[in-house]
C-alpha cells in the first residue's frame, strides 16, 4: 500500500497563550509522496509518539492514519519500587502529564468536523479505533493515554517505564508492552492488566522491523477485537 503524507500544526491553549504543535500525517495514499490523495474508505488513527519516520509510514502502509508527534526525548532507568520511583521523578511526571494532555487536544481536533489544518483526513477516520504507540517516553504517554481516554482503544509502548500514577491502574483495553532489559520495568504494568496484555522481555533491543511489524499486527487484530498472537512464544507473557 502506497503511503502519503501532510505536515501541519493545530495552535493548542495553554494558560494564557497558545502554543503552535507541529504535526505529520501519514495516511494510505492513490500514491506516494507529500499531499497525495488519501485512498477511499475509512482507516482506523493511531496517534505515534516519538515514532521514527520509517516505523510511522509502516503503520500507515498497513492501512492506519498515522499522526506523528513529537515530544522532547527523556530517559530514566526502570523503575523497580514504582511509588518511590514516581516521586523522585516528579519533572518526568509532569512532562508526561503535559504530553498526554497536548496528545489528547491533537486527538480532538483530528475528530472535530471543521478544522482547517485536518477536515480531509477526518472524513476517512474511523471514530470507534483511535490507537496510540510510542516509543520511550513516548510510549509512556500512549500508556497513560490508553488509561484516560475513552477515545484511545488500544495502545502499543516499547519503554521501560510508565511516568504516571495511572501505573496501578487495572486495564482491559488492549495493550503491548514491548520492554528491553530483564528487570521490573512493564512488569508491574502488566500484572495489573485484567485481560488482552501481551508482556515481551527482550535482552536487546528489537529491530525497527521486528517493532513495526508487531505494532501493526497488534493494532490490527485488536482493532477488529480479535486475540493477539504474539510470533514467537519465548519471552512472551500474555493475557486474553
Amino acid at each position: 500500500m502506497q503511503v502519503g503524507y501532510i505536515d501541519s500544526f493545530y495552535d493548542l491553549p495553554q494558560l494564557d497563550h497558545s502554543v503552535r504543535f507541529p504535526w505529520r500525517a501519514y495516511y494510505p495514499a492513490q500514491k506516494a509522496g507529500m499531499q497525495a490523495p488519501i485512498m477511499t474508505g475509512k482507516f482506523p488513527l493511531i496517534l505515534a509518539l516519538n515514532l521514527t519516520n520509517t516505523s510511522s509510514q509502516a503503520l500507515a502502509a498497513a492501512g492506519n492514519i498515522v499522526c506523528q508527534l513529537q515530544f522532547p526525548n527523556r530517559t530514566a532507568v526502570t523503575p523497580t519500587d514504582y511509588p518511590q520511583w514516581l516521586t523522585t521523578h516528579q519533572p518526568l511526571v509532569a512532562a508526561n502529564k503535559q504530553a498526554v494532555k497536548q496528545s489528547l487536544l491533537v486527538v480532538e481536533r483530528l475528530l472535530a468536523p471543521r478544522q482547517i489544518n485536518s477536515a480531509h483526513l477526518q472524513a476517512h477516520i474511523l471514530l470507534t479505533q483511535v490507537g496510540a504507540c510510542g516509543q520511550g517516553f513516548g510510549g509512556s504517554v500512549a500508556l497513560e493515554l490508553l488509561r484516560r481516554s475513552h477515545l484511545i482503544t488500544a495502545a502499543s509502548a516499547t519503554t521501560n517505564f510508565l511516568a504516571s500514577q495511572k501505573w496501578n491502574s487495572p486495564c482491559a483495553k488492549p495493550q503491548l508492552l514491548l520492554q528491553t532489559v530483564a528487570a521490573a520495568g512493564l512488569t508491574p504494568i502488566f500484572k495489573r492488566a485484567r485481560k488482552r496484555a501481551y508482556l515481551y522481555t527482550s535482552p536487546q533491543p528489537l529491530s525497527a522491523e521486528t517493532q513495526a511489524q508487531l505494532n501493526a499486527d497488534f493494532f490490527a487484530t485488536s482493532f477488529a477485537q480479535r486475540r493477539f498472537s504474539p510470533p514467537a512464544k519465548v519471552n512472551w507473557l500474555c493475557k486474553s
